[in-house]
């Protein structure tokens, strides 16, 4: 599934699809947040990609700042002129106008065209496909066009000012930056944006049953790439998942030997039976994995926690099993146990868990 048939409110992919509108020779206006102050409807990587048609992809908060910035992208587009557009609303302007909340901010709008900055977002697509760190810098002159550049995963810089002191000052500020995981805007030595381009957690999960089907569902939502695991190809494969990013037909140790799981990983055990959920937690705590989480009830759990101390693992081992999985929120049925287990995720990932 390509980004362009995906949720058009999800901001993931929006890289890769600018390469394939620019590849299929098309236009588009990119908006992006680039201050904000006070309480403002953003993440920290909202963007909103505007295609020539008018389909949308992406967010930058909806209400009336969206709805400005999609009248002002079609002419952006056709003008081929860069506007930037300042919202200052109160709580309850905010409110009236149907926006989460209110807050400053600042939005750029600007072109993509197929033959402009064409090896700069090729870049961007492929690191924000592979997961690695990297960052989108928009040079904002007083006059004249903007300059696109990237820092890639090397330290690397594809594209130029045309200064080299400016481009070396800017590869080290877009470091800074990717290494936080925050947006940054620079006034020296050129004014400048820089982006960080955000990986998709990987979410592995083992099993392709029933629960399996709303989670991959949801998981996709929040942004998360989603690899399912299974040993039966009826019932992993991409038919049944269409959200998925892979459906891999595997048994457990065979599938731990194939996948590359790190420590900004997410594995999930909901397979058929106890003994593989079993093997499944076996193998996840024997890797750097942020997140390790079981089905099951609390006798279940208790029953598998002591037979994992009899396979040597230390109290600080099943520290980071989370079972029963998800958030207690009184789930029954398999719609509801997918929404406590992706709660749990997103906990997790924020930091809030």
């Amino acid at each position: 599934m390509s980004p362009a048939d995906r949720t058009p409110i999800s901001n993931r992919g929006i890289y890769q699809e600018i390469v394939r509108l620019q590849e299929s020779g098309r236009a588009a206006a990119l908006a992006t947040p680039i201050r904000l102050g006070g309480s403002v409807p953003f993440a920290r990587d909202s963007k909103l990609l505007v295609r020539d048609d008018g389909s949308i992809m992406g967010t930058v908060g909806g209400g009336l700042l969206e709805a400005e910035v999609l009248r002002q992208a079609a002419e952006v587009i056709a003008s081929d002129t860069p506007r930037v557009l300042e919202f200052d609303l109160t709580q309850d302007q905010a409110a009236g106008a149907g926006m989460i909340c209110g807050g400053r901010c600042v939005v750029l709008i600007e072109p993509v065209l197929p033959d402009r900055a064409v090896e700069v977002y090729a870049a961007a697509a492929h690191a924000e496909a592979e997961g690695e760190r990297a960052a989108l810098i928009t040079v904002l002159p007083a006059e004249g066009p903007l300059r696109k550049l990237a820092l890639l995963p090397d330290g690397l810089l594809v594209g130029s000012t045309g200064d080299a002191a400016a481009d070396e000052a800017l590869r080290e500020s877009a470091e800074q930056c990717a290494a936080k995981e925050e947006p940054c805007f620079v006034e020296q030595p050129v004014r400048a944006h820089i982006q960080p381009i955000f990986a998709s957690p990987s979410l592995y999960i083992f099993g392709a049953g029933h629960v399996a089907i709303p989670l991959t569902h949801l998981a996709d939502l929040v942004g998360f790439r989603t690899t399912v695991i299974d040993d039966r190809a009826e019932f992993a494969n991409t038919q049944r998942f269409p959200q998925a990013d892979r459906a891999l037909v595997a048994a457990v140790d065979d599938a731990f030997d194939e996948l590359a799981i790190g420590d900004g990983a997410y594995v999930v055990a909901i397979t058929r039976g106890h003994v593989m959920d079993e093997d499944v937690v076996a193998h996840a705590l024997r890797t750097p994995a942020a997140y390790i989480g079981m089905i099951g009830s609390k006798r279940k759990v208790a029953a598998i926690r002591q037979r994992l101390r009899r396979r040597g693992f230390s109290e600080a081992d099943l520290a980071r099993l989370h079972a029963p999985i998800g958030i207690e929120i009184g789930a029954e049925t398999v719609e509801e146990i997918a929404v406590s287990i992706v709660a749990e995720l997103v906990a997790v990932r924020r930091g809030t868990s």
